[in-house]
């Protein structure tokens, strides 16, 4: 493989000695720690000429450091200042680090003990190769590397787990199998895969594909650049702190959005659920969302028209949209598409799939924008936006950073007294926070940061010693701005200002919370009329306690209004020509007006789940209408009784037991209850959905799946599951003939009933469903 590399200049590596010599004598800071201005020009020169050698020698460690310095002293030089202590520290650090790398650099290559067990890269490449300036670059960088010359030694290295970087030379595509064999059993035992990386010699698409068809991230073909081989390398062993990316997900089904949202935090995404679609602008201007994942049926508004309004605003048209929906009608998403959406999901979705295109589609829309960064400037006014704003507060409440110093974050609120707020709006808004930020600006340091995140609102970012600077700060800041404000009262009408403060830490805490909790400090310090401003202070018990009474104080609330029979059953009966003389009965339960309890989405199932009761109330639930079906038994009434449980009752076997003593205690059979489960809910496992309907079905208990989605998708499930009847989604009450004729065939086929949704106007279900569906509503509320 060395014919494939850009041949060194000569000597390149025993020159970087002798300009870091250079480097060292014109250094700006004098042993003492005074600034000497004098040989800045002649170090940059040195630096600029030390950058290109390690680049050409594939050292991105001294590369990075010559750039980091070359950066610094010109931020320094520029301004045509003395830098401060902190600045000069870090000059110095970076300094010793930089001399520190390039005598690593010209150490001699030292033997590997027999112990090592483990490299940082494995390269697989021709036996034929001799002194590969690859494999030099490698070790100067630091990293060990195994080297190897046949792929039945790389699968035994991987099944040993012997490195985080794999480089292979694509002559060894073939003979590939076995490796990725190798790989596939690492993934399915949850391991850390190593990455792969080709190197070709050839650069046509059929070699292309196949690399991609193993899984690699990279294919460089001849000749190879050294530093950006050696860039991919490090990306790997030993990546950046980056921004969390933030996921605003818009589901009107409570439980879908929190499976979701508690999924892609898994996957380390920050994440914001809205259930009530007619939020969604508000979600979009204060979260900044760097993807939204949306469902495509709502009350009050589709996805479809989101999509459409906010895709009117230029501020959110680059943001990615991704629908993830039961809907698998083609032109359905095809029209969603259309609408402005990026890509399109169908329930139930694999959880890396949904995984993959968020990561993808965020990926892919950072790219886009990086060609300039009109994303993360407020036009009007040219300072940073929100969107910045929270990608720096996400990086300062890392742990990988610098823990010296204590982080502190201002909001501002400006609002105007006057009516006409609109009016206020056209004559200057812009100016006045281009005016704050001026006069914030002249109190803040190098390393702070100052941001528009509202129309009539700023943020700003600091760093200082300690606690007390900076809260002597935020003094300072009000002070400047009322008198600001007061010179221009003639210019902008009276305005009153509210300061927030929150001071930052490492914790798990979000960015996005961080800069909430500081506007709610900053709104609340306006309201007041505060002179100052208003730190924002957690409670004196820890957010888990904090949470942990929550829980406990309304799961008590909710356990007290079971026992106390605040809770009665609304019954509505249902028709079918196929069953003669029987009772069809659904029981919903409620609350009495009298309970105090607030229903989650207006469902008592999800409420119950919310508080940590489900297993409970499914007994509660369960109990009443097995106590039913005993007097209609005993009434000689042949009965069916329709009930519900929550999303988590198919796992919990001890459910079941319940349900066995229950029949025999009251010496009823099971064949006239019928228990309908969400289907959604169960797609998480459905192996385990299938032994509890199973179960069930021992009992004589007939099963029903709601929100049934009517797609090839669902009727596999249907199948798998063997359940007894299908409940289809609200959103197809009112499909055409044609539609439902395939429904009713398809569900039939597979030995199952259709029972349609409760609805409250005999208009709001096609009649057409009226022969396709096996029990009809017999009654209206209207």
């Amino acid at each position: 493989m060395s014919s494939t590399a850009n041949p060194p200049e000569i000597d390149t590596l025993g020159q970087l000695p002798e300009l870091l010599f250079k480097i060292q004598g014109n250094w700006p800071v004098l042993p003492s720690g005074i600034w000497n201005s004098s040989g800045i020009r002649t170090v940059l020169r040195y630096l600029q000429e030390l950058s290109r050698k390690s680049e050409q020698a594939g050292l991105v460690n001294i590369h990075e450091l010559t750039r980091s310095i070359d950066e610094s002293i010109n931020d320094v030089h520029e301004e045509n200042a003395q830098p401060d202590a902190e600045e000069i520290e870090k000059l110095n650090n970076l300094l010793s680090e930089l001399i520190e790398a390039v005598d690593a650099s010209q150490s001699p290559k030292s033997a590997l003990p027999d112990e090592v067990t483990s490299y940082d890269v494995i390269y697989l490449h021709r036996a034929d190769v001799g002194d590969d300036q690859i494999i030099a670059a490698i070790e100067k960088n630091g990293w060990q590397v195994q080297c190897l010359t046949d792929s039945e030694a790389l699968r035994v290295a991987l099944y040993n787990q012997k490195a985080k970087v794999v480089l292979i030379d694509t002559e060894f595509l073939p003979n590939m199998s076995m490796v990725i064999q190798a790989l596939e059993e690492l993934r399915i035992q949850k391991i850390k895969r190593p990455e792969l990386i080709f190197l070709s010699d050839q650069c046509d698409i059929e070699v292309r594909l196949e690399v991609i068809r193993t899984g690699a991230i990279q294919c460089l073909s001849k000749p190879i650049n050294i530093n950006d081989l050696m860039l991919s390398i490090k990306q790997i062993i030993a990546p950046k702190v980056r921004p969390r990316y933030r996921v605003l997900i818009v589901e009107d089904d409570e439980s879908q959005a929190i499976f979701a949202s508690n999924l892609l935090r898994k996957g380390e995404f920050e994440t914001l659920a809205i259930t009530d679609p007619l939020n969604v602008m508000d979600a979009v201007q204060g979260f900044q969302p760097d993807l939204i994942l949306m469902d495509l049926y709502m009350p009050g508004a589709n996805g479809i028209e989101l999509t459409q309004v906010i895709r009117e605003r230029k501020e959110s048209l680059t943001i990615p949209i991704v629908f993830l929906s039961g809907e698998d009608d083609l032109e359905k998403k095809l029209l969603a598409l259309y609408s402005g959406a990026d890509d399109f999901l169908t329930k139930p979705v694999r959880p890396q799939h949904l995984l993959a295109t968020v990561k993808t589609r965020i990926n892919r829309s950072k790219v886009m924008l990086s060609a300039g960064s009109d994303g993360l400037v407020d036009a009007s006014t040219g300072l940073h936006n929100r969107r910045r704003l929270l990608q720096q507060l996400d990086l300062n409440c890392s742990n990988n950073q610098r823990k010296a110093a204590i982080c502190g974050l201002f909001s501002i609120c400006l609002n105007d007294q006057a009516s006409d707020l609109d009016d206020w709006h056209h004559k200057g808004e812009s100016n006045l926070i281009k005016r704050v930020a001026d006069v914030a600006e002249s109190l803040i340091g190098k390393r702070d940061f100052i941001a528009r995140t509202g129309k009539q609102s700023l943020a700003i970012l600091i760093q200082r010693p300690s606690g007390k600077a900076i809260e002597q700060f935020g003094a300072e800041l009000y002070e400047h701005i009322s008198d600001q404000l007061t010179l221009g009262s003639t210019e902008f009408g009276k305005i009153r200002q509210g300061i927030g403060l929150v001071l930052i830490n490492a914790a798990s805490t979000g960015a996005y919370d961080h800069l909430s909790h500081a506007e709610t400090s900053a709104m609340q310090a306006s309201q007041q009329a505060i002179k100052g401003y208003i730190r924002y202070r957690e409670q004196t018990v820890t957010a888990p306690d904090i949470e942990k009474e929550a829980v406990i104080f309304h799961r008590k609330q909710f356990l007290d209004t079971l026992h106390s029979g605040l809770v009665i059953f609304r019954e509505q009966r249902f028709s079918s020509s196929r069953e003669k003389g029987l009772e069809i009965i659904e029981q919903t339960p409620l609350f009495k007006p009298s309970s105090d309890i607030e229903l989650v989405a207006n469902d008592i199932h999800l409420t119950a789940e919310q508080h940590g009761v489900a297993k409970e109330f499914d007994q509660f639930v369960c109990k009443h209408a097995i106590h039913k079906l005993g007097e209609y038994a005993l009434r000689g009434i042949p009965t069916r009784l329709i009930i519900r449980f929550s999303a988590v009752a198919a796992k919990d076997t001890s459910l079941l037991e319940f349900i066995q003593s229950e029949l025999r205690r009251l010496q009823v059979v099971g064949t006239g209850l019928m228990i309908e489960f969400n289907l959604p809910s169960l797609a998480s496992d459905l192996k385990q959905a299938r032994h509890f309907l199973g179960e069930l079905s021992a009992l004589g208990i007939s099963v029903l799946l709601g929100n049934f989605a009517c797609n090839d998708t669902a009727y596999k499930v249907l199948a798998y599951l063997k359940a007894d009847a299908v409940r289809p989604h609200p959103s197809l009450l009112q499909t055409d003939a044609g539609n439902i004729h395939k429904i009713a065939t398809q569900v039939h086929s597979l030995q199952a009933q259709i029972i349609l949704p409760i609805v409250e106007q005999f208009g709001q279900i096609s009649l057409h469903w009226s022969e396709a569906a096996d029990y009809i509503q017999a009654d209206y509320i209207d």
